[in-house]
């Protein structure tokens, strides 16, 4: 029996309301989606299209994210390698990133949770041999002549990576810059699951909730002419806080060490071989988050809605292709096509009704 219609899902925008019926007419889609950056038009919620909303659990909320900046996302950040050239060295935290995207953590025990290290002895320099100089943004270190040396440090996202990415690619101009808040703290973790069932209960119309995608982004760094620095779409190097890492340590039974992360300033790229530390946090980290997300997915299916997931964005935790993401239960996942490959990776994956690929280009304002 031919199928006419079904399978074809249509991005749309406030300004192409006739464009978007044309065209699922024409492609015989069956479902309409908004995109980020825009607005779902209230035109098309009754034209028998099935609908997807971008649901987003960690921005789009700037009020929560400055009346909780204890509970901003955070990541842990290396700087590049200086060499002493006496008894005294200054290095500037933030020089060659971003500033309006990262802010250093200093509210959190610094002695605790940064690391200075003399690369070329590998040793941790003891930290009554440095001080932060808060005012400048520099950590001034007792050093070795002629010995390299890097600090390690926590630093908040004030520019969630992918609104950033998505402002800087388009040239949107005036947006405010959506901060990143941290759904596992306690406090945001009970405000976004009221913020979830309020959002479906005042979008009755909304059939699918896409999640683009749950907590912890990707390794994403900005330098500072707004241009990536570092990018890693396996990387775990932003899914870090105090409050994450005491848990941790609690079920491993180590202290954890910054350098288990930062790993010489190749924050364990998938070149490289992974410490047994590594592995670990991963683990812990997948678990955690398969957790909570299933939370969100249960009150979707409770609320009659399916759950979908975008392959990538704030995905960390969530890897389709571990064990933990079939605990998640969600309905779909879609993933961009950008070649034969990741086309594969998307509809190979298990425990979901069904896969979507996305065709390239984005359609963004």
């Amino acid at each position: 029996m031919s199928q006419e219609k079904g399978r074809v899902t249509i991005p749309t925008d406030i300004d192409v309301i006739q464009e978007t019926l044309d065209l699922s007419k024409r492609w015989g889609a069956d479902a309409v989606r908004d995109c980020d950056g825009t607005d779902f038009p209230v035109e098309l919620k009754d034209v028998g299209l099935k609908v997807y909303s971008t649901y987003y659990t960690t921005r789009k909320d700037n009020a929560w994210a400055k009346a909780n900046p204890d509970e901003i996302q955070q990541m842990y950040v290396m700087t590049s390698f200086y060499t002493a050239a006496g008894e005294a060295l200054r290095i500037r935290l933030m020089k060659g990133l971003y500033p309006d995207m990262l802010t250093p953590n200093s509210r959190d025990d610094i002695r605790r949770w940064w690391e200075v290290i003399d690369r070329t002895t590998g040793e941790v320099v003891p930290t009554a041999d440095w001080t932060y100089d808060e005012e400048a943004g520099e950590v001034e270190i007792k050093s070795v002549p002629f010995h390299d040396y890097t600090v390690s440090f926590l630093a908040y996202i004030m520019w969630d990576p992918v609104h950033m990415y998505n402002a800087v690619v388009n040239e949107w101009k005036d947006v405010e810059h959506q901060i990143t808040f941290d759904v596992r703290q306690p406090k945001t973790h009970e405000y976004t699951m009221k913020r979830l069932r309020k959002f479906i209960e005042e979008h009755p119309y909304v059939n699918v909730l896409r999640f683009t995608t749950f907590f912890h982004q990707f390794t994403l760094v900005f330098d500072e002419l707004a241009r990536e620095k570092y990018v890693d779409w396996y990387g775990y190097s932003a899914s870090v806080s105090p409050y994450i890492l005491e848990q941790f340590e609690k079920e491993a039974g180590y202290k954890f060490r910054p350098e288990f992360i930062i790993d010489q300033g190749y924050y364990n790229n998938q070149y490289r071989i992974p410490s047994k530390e590594y592995k670990d946090f991963q683990a812990f980290q997948r678990r955690e988050v398969a957790k909570i997300a299933r939370e969100m997915v249960d009150i979707c299916h409770e609320c009659g809605r399916e759950a979908m997931m975008f392959l990538g964005d704030h995905w960390i935790g969530t890897e389709p292709f571990m064990d933990e993401f079939k605990t998640i239960g969600l309905d779909a996942v879609v993933g961009s096509v950008g070649n034969g490959a990741t086309l594969r990776l998307i509809s190979d994956i298990e425990g979901v009704k069904y896969t979507e690929g996305r065709l390239l280009p984005y359609f963004f304002p």
